[in-house]
């Protein structure tokens, strides 16, 4: 086999290793609930604080003092309940880090 013709069907399979590696990815993704990308605008899940505080990997006690901290943080009341959206949780924390750099 020329070194084009091995060339080209290297190509092949690795394009289609890469397609079978995204699919694979984002079927996990959204079988954990993470379904952020492509998820239509207005169509993202509203989590509560402690699903938001399992995304982000920090304590409930450490999320609601960085709330009482921080105005502006971004949540929607529905009733007496509080929900976030984890796309606006993650733009605010990019201005406003959750973890304190020591």
């Amino acid at each position: 086999m020329d070194t084009n013709a091995l060339t080209y069907h290297l190509a092949k399979v690795f394009s289609e290793l890469e397609v079978r590696i995204a699919e694979r990815v984002l079927s996990l993704l959204t079988e954990q609930g993470l379904e952020l990308a492509g998820t239509p605008v207005g169509q993202e899940k509203l989590l509560t604080d402690k699903q938001l505080c399992e995304q982000l990997q920090i304590s409930i006690s450490h999320f609601h003092n960085f709330k009482r901290t921080h105005s502006g943080f971004p949540s929607y009341t529905i009733g007496k309940n509080v929900r976030y959206k984890l796309s606006e949780v993650l733009e605010f924390t990019k201005i406003q880090p959750l973890k304190n750099k020591k």
